[in-house]
């Protein structure tokens, strides 16, 4: 039985990250074919909040009270505590770091920087999220993962430093902006594990957060002109907005099951997934190459990542 399960964990480990990781590649090509970076951040806020939140209507999840102090008994099927101030609070500072900043952030990158690259600098989160865990007392010091964030560090500065390391110098501010993504994604993780509301599945949360990003991004997205408008018949941009879209919520479901199967320290493994899958899509797509100064930083990234991730909680 616990065969099945560990296969079952580690095949839903190497999906989710196999989808993460094609993401970049997909963004790549959509804002290099005449999407906006705020328009696609935008669609791909919207497209899955619609599915999400039409499959936690669907499901219609009895949710429980997971206090210590709970009586086991489920809370009305109505919902309406995910309309509290707690759980208000909790979308919009969850879609705004979580989504909002990171997702923009990325996408204005993605034209600029190799789609392999930009995945192995992204999924650095658990790296710069430690140090960030030890100061808001989350997570303990362990030598090991400290070794793993220095490691990082050095890999990081390979990629900038090194006239030889990127194909142009240009590339370098693109680097160093990409690195508010996982800056931003460490935060919001942070304060999911301090802040989280107690009442409250996953599913229909995810859905709240999407909700609040999209109805934070719509003003920027119509008042700087960048709104992307779908076409008929459907364009090569078009389909691809729409498959990330539907790989997207596919990720949100494979995620919460990892989760509930394996655990979020199993699921911390998925970076180093999602890097190399990042890496696998840009070779093939793009004919991206690395160098001896990318290779080695990349080496280091996700030797960092395997070291900081081990037993995080």
């Amino acid at each position: 039985m616990n065969i099945n399960k560990n296969l079952n964990s580690l095949l839903l480990l190497l999906l989710l990250g196999f989808i993460w990781g094609t993401g970049y590649s997909i963004a790549r090509f959509a804002t290099t074919h005449g999407v906006p970076p705020l328009g696609y951040s935008f669609w791909q806020s919207l497209g899955p909040a619609i599915l999400i939140g039409f499959l936690s209507l669907a499901m219609n999840i009895p949710t429980k009270h997971t206090s210590s102090v709970s009586n086991g008994n489920n809370l009305p099927r109505s919902s309406l505590h995910y309309l509290s101030i707690p759980h208000l609070r909790y979308y919009l500072i969850c879609g705004l770091t979580g989504i909002v900043i990171p997702n923009t952030n990325m996408y204005f990158a993605a034209p600029h920087l190799p789609a392999g690259l930009l995945a192995v600098i992204v999924n650095t989160v658990p790296i710069i999220a430690y140090p960030m865990a030890l100061f808001a007392g989350v997570e303990a010091f362990r030598i090991t993962r400290f070794f793993g964030v220095i490691l990082a560090i050095t890999g990081l500065m390979f990629i900038v430093l090194p006239k030889s390391s990127l194909p142009s110098s240009d590339m370098i501010p693109w680097v160093l902006s990409a690195l508010i993504t996982p800056f931003a994604f460490a935060f919001c993780a942070i304060y999911i594990a301090r802040y989280r509301p107690e009442k409250g599945d996953s599913l229909p949360l995810a859905a709240g957060t999407l909700i609040a990003s999209t109805i934070m991004l719509f003003p920027f997205v119509i008042l700087s002109g960048n709104f992307y408008s779908f076409h008929y018949p459907l364009s090569t941009p078009d389909c691809v907005i729409l498959l990330e879209i539907v790989l997207s919520s596919i990720g949100y479901i494979l995620l919460f099951q990892l989760i509930k199967m394996a655990g979020p320290v199993y699921y911390s493994l998925v970076d180093v997934i999602v890097a190399m899958t990042g890496l696998f899509w840009g070779y093939v797509i793009f004919n991206e190459h690395l160098n001896i100064w990318t290779s080695s930083a990349v080496v280091l990234i996700l030797l960092s990542l395997l070291f900081v991730s081990n037993k995080q909680k």
